[in-house]
């Protein structure tokens, strides 16, 4: 009988569930009838029980509990993986029966069943972090064709298709909104909790989701090519790289268990055949040996280790997404521990990469106003980035709208100026280059470290604009917060070295290279790399993600800093900072920092908690119930601790 996959779906989510809930009311039901057997056994509240009946109940809860964890130690038994936690339970369980402890038998598979329950919960709730992003997969998108509203699976979406958003829906394509106005939450893409206030002509990024109003969007991008489809790509290819913590502690798993295992069966047995040697009674002497060997088995379970490693950090990633830092693997989280050296871009990274007007200089009898308005109109008809700048500055609240039907024969000269016509008067604007050339005399430009433009009216410099690439805000401080890290930070960039200089000197740097061409910032970069390799440190490069690929590849951790869905930010890093906030990067050395110590904390612990178990064991000074609150208390708090990454605060 054939069905569709929703309903085939449907019907294997409903299969698991009733398995789930069949086999939690059978541990309840084998777990209640253990407490019965075990108050029978010891006569407590005046239970009493003939000890066959007792012993019955006891292999009763014992294959009730203990199924599924035989049968996962008989097919590795099959397939050659012996060694494995199943196995040490199962062998410890058996062999406690055998020496007549039904009880702690049956005690070993409770245990480790409530250990795994406990365990399941702790994995799940942190997984959430990460879900948070990967919910973000949207099922259907509403696109205009032939003037019908139509739903499409995302992933059929191509660039030019127009998207209809409705309020409370994500955007499934990065776009251009064509009609509409709104407010997009993308908090769960960049982390930044104020929704985004968009209108006809801002471009939209997928993931976001439209708070109020409909919007109508053109797509710019396919849904593969957009930003939401990358960075779940991102997410999925960064949970599976490992740590080198990890693949460690994979490989350690691998010999340390067939070890304990086999100084177990040693503890068992040389002793028994020693004492026996002595005139003791053979038969007691492997009871009492073998019981301290199965002791032995029980805290030997690395399971501690091997759950709590990868939880701390896959913890860490996930509040390190929460908060719009995307990293690609736990083994760059490790690295930059080992980080000491941080060199960054300025343009894009340091600064906003994007110019600001920022001081505007009159001559003769002119004021500022006058001097912008008509900047303003010369600029109105071209696309460089001197020309937003001009646009989008107000001097006033209430900036009236600009006349451009009194502008003509408008004339614009490639890198140096436009001419054109204003009511008559001759106006132009540009570099000082291009206005002494026009009006043949020689112009005096400050002496500073910001670009500056020039309008002249008939044969007069009447006014400069002085404009700049805006430091950001946050720049000084989170350099501040890098230097508490001993991080040593320098500046790479291909810039004017007195606008390098200047940078430099507002946030704090005292080294930097200036006027680099692209091969020359990468000789500097490898210098660097050269000289922190043969220290034992490993260095650390931020870029905007755009310009800076083959920086971004080479160093030990690239962290990107460019704006959501750069395709070279997304593929190129090793970190992504979704919201192009410099306090990021003190907030992921943070968690790395965090990161390490509670990895440090669980390894000592665990270890610590197990070897002296052992000992007492060996000694016969501990028993099977010690070993049994050992072994799964000492997961259980790793577990816990592990979560503490989460509690990190923001740097912000």
């Amino acid at each position: 009988m054939k069905c569709y996959n929703n309903e085939c779906a449907s019907k294997n989510a409903q299969g698991i569930l009733e398995k789930n809930l069949f086999n939690q009311i059978l541990f309840i039901g084998a777990l209640i009838l253990y407490v019965f057997a075990l108050l029978a056994d010891f006569k407590i509240f005046g239970i009493s029980l003939s000890a066959t009946f007792v012993t019955l109940l006891f292999v009763i809860c014992y294959f009730s509990l203990g199924y599924g964890i035989l049968k996962e130690a008989f097919y590795g038994v099959i397939k050659k993986e012996v060694f494995n936690e199943n196995t040490l339970m199962a062998l410890a369980s058996l062999s406690a029966f055998c020496i007549g402890e039904s009880a702690e038998a049956v005690g070993i598979l409770v245990f480790y069943r409530i250990g795994e329950s406990l365990q399941d919960r702790v994995v799940e709730k942190t997984k959430r972090q990460i879900r948070s992003l990967s919910a973000l997969k949207i099922e259907n998108a509403r696109i205009l064709r032939k003037d019908k509203q139509i739903l499409i699976p995302p992933k059929e979406i191509q660039k030019g298709d127009m998207l209809i958003v409705f309020a409370g829906e994500r955007i499934p394509a990065d776009g251009k909104i064509i009609k509409g106005s709104s407010h997009i939450d993308n908090s769960a893409l960049s982390g930044e909790s104020i929704p985004q206030s968009v209108e006809v002509g801002d471009n939209v990024l997928s993931g976001g989701i439209n708070l109020d109003g409909i919007l109508h969007i053109q797509a710019t991008q396919s849904y593969t090519n957009s930003a939401l489809s990358k960075i779940l790509q991102l997410i999925e290819e960064g949970s599976m790289q490992k740590s080198r913590s990890e693949e460690f502690i994979t490989k350690f798993a691998k010999f340390y268990t067939p070890i304990v295992t086999l100084l177990a069966f040693s503890i068992a047995f040389l002793p028994t055949l020693y004492f026996w040697a002595l005139g003791e009674d053979f038969v007691e002497m492997l009871k009492i040996w073998s019981y301290r060997g199965i002791i032995f088995l029980v805290i030997s379970c690395p399971c501690a280790l091997v759950l709590s490693i990868p939880l701390t950090f896959f913890v860490s990633l996930g509040k390190a997404s929460q908060m719009g830092i995307l990293v690609k693997g736990s083994s760059y989280l490790e690295a930059l521990y080992s980080a000491h050296t941080i060199v960054l871009d300025k343009t894009g990274t340091l600064t906003k990469g994007e110019l600001t007007i920022k001081e505007i200089q009159t001559y003769a009898q002119y004021n500022k106003e006058f001097i912008l308005t008509n900047a303003k109109k010369l600029e109105s008809h071209s696309n460089h980035p001197i020309a937003k700048a001009i646009a989008n500055f107000k001097l006033l609240q209430n900036e009236p709208p600009q006349n451009l039907e009194e502008i003509e024969n408008l004339k614009e000269y490639a890198g140096g100026g436009i001419i054109a016509t204003i009511k008559g008067e001759r106006f132009a604007l540009g570099n000082a280059r291009f206005i002494e050339s026009l009006l043949k005399q020689k112009i005096q430009e400050e002496q500073s470290a910001k670009l500056q433009v020039f309008l002249s009216l008939h044969n007069q410099v009447i006014g400069s604009i002085i404009l700049e690439d805006a430091i950001k805000e946050e720049a000084k401080d989170s350099l501040s917060k890098l230097k508490e890290y001993s991080m040593k930070p320098i500046i790479l960039s291909g810039d004017k070295c007195n606008i390098v200089q200047e940078v430099a000197e507002n946030v704090g740097i005292s080294e930097y290279y200036a006027e680099l061409l692209p091969d020359e910032k990468v000789a500097h970069l490898k210098r660097i790399l050269k000289a922190q390799k043969a220290k034992g440190k490993k260095v650390i490069f931020v870029g905007d993600g755009i310009n800076d690929a083959p920086s971004l590849a080479l160093s030990d951790i690239g962290i990107a800093m460019g704006k959501v869905g750069s395709d070279i930010a997304l593929e190129g890093a090793d970190i992504v900072i979704l919201d192009d906030n410099l306090n990021r990067i003190p907030q992921i050395l943070d968690i790395a920092k965090n990161t390490r110590r509670i990895l440090w904390e669980n390894i000592i612990f665990s270890l610590g908690t197990k070897v002296a178990i052992m000992v007492f064991g060996v000694l016969g000074v501990a028993n099977l119930w010690i070993a049994l609150f050992g072994d799964v208390g000492v997961a259980l708090l790793a577990l816990l601790n592990a979560q503490r990454a989460i509690q990190q605060k923001n740097v912000l």
